[in-house]
């Protein structure tokens, strides 16, 4: 299904989750959201003149201590390959903080992330850097990268 024009990332209160969570759930089943997380949201209506949205891509910003993890982007499989997660990274450039925004990528999207200002980096607080062996230990293949302002 192809979408019109740009759409607005939403923000999820804690109490209006229940879409994000079937959302996740559906395409995502192993994510774990938290309460702790904002989770920033992209809707499209479901047909013509329906008033009803549908979900359509998501995205989680994870604190961990100071620093905050960028996780669970999901774009649903009908709406892939149409700039929706370039446009949420779009979305959150502003909040993204120099050497304080970190993210696990999986090997075939590093690439992606470069155009949005994450370097791969083995500089990390250690927060950041147990969750990252955690995951590693779980056989999963990761690239640890962080947001640096001076990226090209």
């Amino acid at each position: 299904m192809k979408i019109g024009p740009t759409l607005k990332l939403c923000w999820l209160d804690t109490d209006n989750r229940r879409d994000a969570y079937i959302f996740y759930k559906h395409f995502l089943p192993y994510a774990r959201l938290s309460k702790k997380e904002k989770i920033g949201v992209l809707f499209t209506q479901k047909g013509e003149g329906e008033s009803e949205k549908q979900l359509i891509a998501a995205v989680r910003l994870r604190p961990i201590g100071s620093f905050t993890l960028l996780t669970g982007m999901l774009v649903h499989p009908d709406y892939r390959e149409q700039g929706l997660a370039h446009q949420i990274m779009t979305s959150l450039a502003d909040t993204f903080e120099n050497n304080r925004t970190f993210l696990f990528s999986l090997p075939s999207l590093v690439d992606f992330y470069q155009q949005h200002q994450f370097i791969q980096t083995e500089d990390v607080p250690n927060d950041i850097l147990h969750l990252f062996s955690k995951y590693r230990s779980q056989g999963k293949e990761l690239v640890l990268m962080k947001f640096s302002d001076e990226a090209q």
